[in-house]
């Protein structure tokens, strides 16, 4: 039992509660004195402890993640590890864009989307030789993308790849319903959920032909 009360007490810590700690070490304490420590003494020190959990509880805010959120919580391979072993300055936002979603913040989740995007489409550029730093305009980025690509030898299987990319990039294009590429004001969970998948698919094409 006193080993029940130490672990039940070491919840309470991860909690923040530390007057309901306090509580059950005098538990503990009382319990290896079994002279000391009667069934009326131990009756009264539980109704305490409640008492302390409730007091406490009262000044804590907690959060109820729904579950079909919480599985994008702290992920750290979002994208999948191609993505993360070639990006890796991504990978902070990549779990980020996670949480803030899994938070319930979609706008905020597309901000570090953005910024993954930013990435992607400037070595996107850098693989086809296309120079792309400064341009904001996605239009104007597929364009050029699109030309570069035409310049391929259409048979060869890295072509078709490298245009399969730039499709998915035309999705996350109308995902985004933004003819400049940033963000607009608000974002719902909707449309958060929605870019996670596109941006998802963009980094894991590109992640194969960079």
């Amino acid at each position: 039992m006193h080993d029940s009360f130490a672990t039940f007490g070491t919840t309470l810590g991860n909690l923040g509660l530390k007057l309901s700690v306090k509580v059950v070490e005098k538990l503990c304490k009382g319990l290896a004195d079994e002279k000391v420590y009667n069934a009326q003494t131990f009756v009264e020190t539980l109704k305490q402890l409640e008492q302390t959990i409730e007091w406490e509880m009262e000044e804590v805010t907690f959060f109820r993640m729904p579950s079909t959120q919480s599985e994008f919580y702290d992920q750290k391979e979002l994208f999948g590890s191609d993505v993360n072993t070639k990006f890796p300055t991504v990978q902070y936002d990549m779990v980020e864009a996670g949480n803030c979603y899994a938070m319930g913040r979609g706008t905020a989740c597309v901000f570090h989307l953005m910024r993954i995007m930013e990435v992607g489409v400037q070595n996107f550029g850098t693989k086809l030789g296309v120079a792309l730093a400064g341009d904001k305009n996605w239009q104007n980025i597929l364009d050029e993308i699109n030309k570069a690509i035409k310049s391929l030898p259409a048979k060869d299987p890295v072509t078709v790849t490298v245009s399969q990319a730039s499709a998915n990039l035309y999705a996350v294009k109308l995902a985004w319903r933004n003819e400049v590429m940033h963000p607009k004001d608000t974002y719902t969970l909707e449309e958060a959920e929605n870019l996670i998948r596109q941006v998802k698919l963009f980094m894991g094409q590109l992640a194969t032909i960079i």
